[in-house]
């Protein structure tokens, strides 16, 4: 997390320097991954000790200024007053999160409910696949031949004995059944 302190109108000790950075990175894991930096100001006018620290996470900015007669004690009130702004933000990120969840999950069930009626109730009238191919003339042993190498259970082709086109199929069984049509 970068911070950025800024002194006017005053010298900027070590002390000062260690003392408004921890209290500022006890802040950072709030909001741990997310672009976290942070800007304080001190400044002194007349006998006023005025610290200002803007906390930007993201897009979103945080300000908060107290002025006192004491450094220490304005930057203790500044980041009590900031600390409560960016645990009312976290609340607010965790409840639209926990929302948007369950959102997501009502979306969900509903989207299976229907999915899975759609499924129970049409799924034999569908048609999931269209294969075409070119009907030649064969003998009913090439057509086996041919169902058994493309490894189908159905298999429609010409036959070449009597220009009918006929059906092959395997039952549970494992033989090979033959469908042709009457003709009218």
């Amino acid at each position: 997390m970068q911070i950025n302190i800024t002194a006017r109108h005053l010298k900027l000790t070590d002390a000062i320097d260690s003392y408004i950075r921890k209290k500022i990175t006890k802040y950072e894991k709030l909001f741990n991954g997310d672009d976290v930096w942070a800007h304080a100001i001190l400044s002194v006018e007349k006998n006023r000790q005025i610290t200002e620290v803007v906390f930007h996470v993201g897009k979103l900015s945080f300000r908060a200024r107290e002025q006192s007669d004491d450094l220490y004690a304005s930057i203790d009130v500044t980041i009590d007053k900031l600390k409560k702004q960016l645990k009312k933000q976290k609340e607010i990120s965790k409840d639209n999160r926990k929302n948007n969840l369950e959102v997501l999950k009502d979306k969900k069930c509903n989207m299976r409910e229907v999915f899975s009626y759609d499924v129970m109730e049409d799924s034999r009238m569908k048609i999931s696949e269209i294969r075409r191919f070119d009907l030649k003339p064969v003998t009913v042993e090439e057509a086996i031949n041919e169902m058994d190498n493309l490894g189908y259970r159905v298999y429609m082709f010409k036959d070449g004995s009597n220009d009918k086109i006929s059906v092959l199929y395997r039952n549970d069984s494992g033989s090979v059944v033959l469908l042709e049509p009457n003709e009218l």
